[in-house]
């Protein structure tokens, strides 16, 4: 599949302070991908230059080819939602994407439609928007970014505000929306999420790229460590360090550096020494993520 989102030496300077940096990845077709990076690190500003909503000092940012004011159905082709947006508190949350409609030439029975595939019932699209909790407000943002059944979506930060369960539901729902063949760029901050949403990840930092890949390869890499349990630990703590093996031993564990499973399984065995458990750790995303962006969250 092609690259649905282009982004090529963006750069954007507000006065001395530069917030994108010569950055440049892409997003490729059907899938959802995780836009990470610290507070700052300048995800909103790239994706505000995306949708149209901001000018770039330099570079250049395509949907499906095009810059986002030059594409013949906008609607249909890109549906975001920014963090910043917000609601009329006083119109009800069927009154709001209605209006939605009307500006967008769709027709006014989509609003239902959209409100039944965030679930939000008869009665929440009926509802104040002024009375609607975080959850449903993040609900309405992706209802509205649904309406004009778009190939392509732009969400930041939608998982803000979600309780498990409906973390849960945004994960079903995104990873279904990608199965339907679009493309999902999606903020977050939630890393542990993304980890298990996302195909691949976009990482910035000071605006500058640092990673792009997929998450399999940026979190499940090499092993970080082997996690060894065992009946007569101090022998085998003893053949490991000897073979270059750095051992940190707990209570009943060990968590071996420099040595994979298999040259630990070799040692146990010659010491005749049994084995109760023996897996590899690996490194988070969070913990990839930290390491690319110097810790910054």
């Amino acid at each position: 599949m092609g690259a649905a989102i282009e982004v090529e030496g963006l750069t954007k300077r507000f006065g001395a302070v530069t917030a994108i940096d010569d950055l440049s990845f892409s997003v490729r077709e059907g899938a959802v991908t995780g836009f990470l990076g610290p507070n700052g690190a300048g995800k909103t500003t790239t994706l505000r230059i995306v949708l149209g909503l901001a000018g770039a000092t330099s570079g250049r940012a395509v949907v499906q080819g095009k810059p986002y004011d030059q594409l013949d159905d906008p609607a249909g082709t890109v549906g975001a939602s920014l963090e910043a947006a917000g609601f009329h508190p006083g119109r009800s949350g069927r009154d709001h994407l209605r209006a939605l409609c009307a500006m967008a030439r769709l027709p006014m029975s989509r609003a239902d439609e959209v409100l039944r595939i965030v679930d939000l019932d008869e009665k929440a699209g009926a509802r104040r928007v002024g009375g609607y909790s975080m959850g449903m407000r993040q609900r309405l943002h992706l209802a509205a970014a649904l309406l004009g059944d778009p190939a392509i979506l732009i969400l930041d930060e939608p998982a803000n505000g979600l309780d498990p369960q409906g973390i849960r539901w945004l994960r079903e729902t995104l990873r279904g929306l990608a199965k339907e063949g679009r493309t999902v760029l999606v903020s977050s901050h939630v890393l542990s999420e993304v980890a298990q949403t996302a195909d691949d990840v976009v990482v910035i930092a000071r605006g500058r790229l640092v990673d792009q890949g997929p998450v399999e390869r940026l979190s499940g890499g090499e092993a970080a460590a082997v996690i060894v349990r065992a009946g007569e630990l101090g022998a085998l703590t003893a053949a490991l360090e000897a073979t270059g093996g750095d051992v940190e031993r707990n209570d009943g564990w060990l968590r071996v550096r420099n040595l994979d499973a298999p040259a630990i399984g070799a040692a146990a065995l010659a010491q005749g020494v049994a084995l109760h458990a023996l897996y590899e750790e690996r490194a988070s995303l969070e913990d990839v993520f930290l390491r690319l962006t110097g810790g910054e969250r």
